[in-house]
């Protein structure tokens, strides 16, 4: 089962993420893969985290996906382990917020704040993230325009 899907705004240096992973987490470097699922062997063991690149250079294209072994190894549920990450790498982050709007994300600042922002529904078609405004102030994005939902979408 699928437990975490972080989408990272720019590249985590792969080797820096291992060695954290295993530091932090006693996560063996050799169960972090990274590159596209496509190049993975067959044979190849079953990884605990995958960080998987872009097609393109796409905003928030690299994914990194992990299932029970990765919230075992580090206790934190997604949002918590995008915002360890964000601080740690300096990389802001998106995770799904839960809720039935696809177009609806938590964004995770370098900081580890957090709050829900909008997508760009045109460009996630395509599969690219590109968040237009923030639902809900977020302390580490002063900048990002806040502009709350109206009143019928707010079942958050």
């Amino acid at each position: 089962m699928l437990r975490y899907q972080i989408h990272f705004e720019k590249e985590l240096p792969a080797e820096a993420l291992r060695r954290f992973l295993s530091e932090d987490y006693g996560i063996s470097p050799h169960a972090v893969y990274i590159g596209r699922i496509e190049d993975r062997a067959i044979d190849d063991p079953r990884p605990v985290a995958m960080l998987n690149p872009p097609d393109e250079d796409e905003e928030f294209g690299w994914i990194l996906t992990g299932d029970t072994e990765l919230a075992d190894a580090t206790g934190q549920g997604e949002r918590e382990l995008a915002a360890t990450l964000a601080r740690t790498f300096g990389v802001r982050a998106l995770v799904d917020d839960g809720g039935i709007y696809p177009d609806r994300w938590v964004l995770v600042s370098t900081d580890g704040s957090s709050g829900r922002v909008l997508t760009d529904e045109d460009a996630a078609a395509d599969g690219h993230l590109r968040v237009v405004h923030a639902l809900e102030p977020i302390t580490g994005e002063p900048q990002l325009a806040v502009v709350p939902p109206p009143d019928w979408a707010r079942d958050w």
